[in-house]
């Protein structure tokens, strides 16, 4: 009986460790690749661990000869972010706004005095899609613009900054600024502030930490040229793309556009408070609170830098800056549309009759196409007329065929009008 025990219990400690090897011998998770868990590190804007990780890939891929080029390329915006997590710029931030990335500048609220932003397209009436940007300033007698313009031995243009002055009803050829960085890919986005001499702006290059990032520089002396720029880094700036950067120090209120955590074709609009000088974080902040502070990840953790009373202000400030907008919009006429001897319509809303209300809608999109074409038959026109012969063959066909675009639309505003008139006389 003593044996039977004694072999019974062998069996079961053989079971058991026969049981814990198939166990040890389960599936282990994949590891999760160098490059990856640096991106990961870098989204979170743990710089240090991310540089330590790409440095070890880097002399791994080395000894085995295979290329290094896109581990290097993340190491260098690893560098760039650890130097300037530490100079994370203490701003308050009251109030965000999200929307689609061709309303942005609708929903930006400046006074006049601080100059006009707009698409170079709609300013010259052109349709060009290039996503060209353009200030001008509150005496509408000078421009900073977004031209595009081709490298040498490169076949595609790329945006760079210039700028026009009004000489009296004429623009000035552009002229490229002096002293930005010749090395960005892309600059556009330009914003100058009322001292006539800051200009901010937004590039694609190898000192961006994203794609686009938002960079300021100064004007230097009276020749046009501008001193190195700067990037001026979080939480302005981030590892996705950094636009617009708009101080209105009439209202005292500064605004940036970025398409961080957006899905395609949204950006978020930042509104916030501007420093009177660069105010950075200290030992107040954690390191892993400075990295939430730097990424933005929830404006509210800026409303302790800031006494709640000063908070209201500020927000009744902008409130009356958007209130005061809205009004200008909505007393400004959207268009001059006499219906009969008695009425002139100005807005979409004027009209009574659903259908007619329908047509307007399209005949305002019609006529501002026509508008353009307009715009740019006359243009051509006139180049034709000082071209030489050959120039004036090639402009030909151009001409021909925004003509047959410009008069065809004119007819069909035309019909489209005398609908329009019809239905809403008729409506009762």
């Amino acid at each position: 009986m003593k044996k039977l025990l004694t072999l019974i219990a062998v069996a079961l400690i053989a079971s058991s460790s026969f049981a814990q090897k198939r166990k040890a011998k389960a599936p282990k998770t994949p590891a999760v690749p160098i490059l990856e868990q640096a991106r990961q590190a870098v989204a979170s804007y743990d710089f240090a661990r991310a540089e330590d990780l790409l440095t070890k890939e880097i002399t791994a891929l080395s000894k085995k000869k295979q290329p290094t080029a896109q581990v290097e390329s993340l190491l260098n915006t690893a560098r760039q972010g650890r130097t300037k997590l530490h100079a994370t710029e203490r701003i308050v931030i009251i109030d965000t706004i999200v929307c689609a990335t061709d309303e942005a500048l609708e929903l930006i609220r400046i006074s006049r005095e601080n100059g006009r932003i707009d698409t170079y397209a709609s300013t010259y009436h052109t349709q060009e899609t290039n996503g060209a940007m353009l200030f001008e300033n509150e005496l509408a007698n000078k421009r900073y613009l977004a031209v595009p313009v081709k490298a040498e031995g490169d076949s595609a243009a790329n945006l760079r900054l210039a700028v026009t002055d009004k000489i009296g009803e004429q623009w000035t050829e552009p002229i490229l600024l002096r002293g930005l960085n010749d090395n960005d890919i892309e600059q556009n986005y330009p914003f100058l502030m009322a001292d006539g001499i800051t200009l901010y702006y937004a590039a694609k290059g190898p000192e961006s930490i994203g794609g686009y990032d938002i960079f300021v520089s100064r004007a230097d002396g009276e020749d046009g040229t501008f001193l190195s720029p700067e990037n001026i880094g979080f939480p302005f700036n981030s590892t996705a793309n950094d636009y617009l950067m708009v101080i209105d120090e009439i209202n005292q209120f500064g605004w940036f556009v970025s398409d961080r955590y957006q899905p395609d074709g949204q950006v978020c609009i930042y509104i916030f408070l501007p420093n009177a000088t660069r105010e950075v974080y200290g030992d107040e902040v954690s390191e892993e609170e400075l990295r939430a502070r730097a990424r933005i990840t929830n404006i509210k953790d800026s409303w302790s830098l800031i006494a709640s009373e000063d908070m209201k202000k500020a927000r009744q400030r902008l409130a009356d800056v958007r209130s005061t907008k809205i009004k200008e919009q909505n007393t400004e006429p959207q268009f001059h549309f006499v219906i009969d001897d008695r009425r002139i319509y100005t807005s979409i809303e004027d009209f009574k009759s659903k259908s007619a209300k329908t047509k307007m809608q399209q005949w305002v999109l019609l006529k501002k196409n026509n508008d353009t074409d307009a715009t740019m038959l006359a243009r051509l026109r006139d180049l034709y007329a000082s071209s030489d012969n050959v120039q004036r063959e090639k402009l030909q066909l151009s001409i021909r065929k925004l003509e047959e675009s410009y008069y065809s639309q004119t007819a069909n505003l035309k019909q489209l009008a005398k609908e329009i008139r019809n239905e809403e006389i008729s409506n009762k």
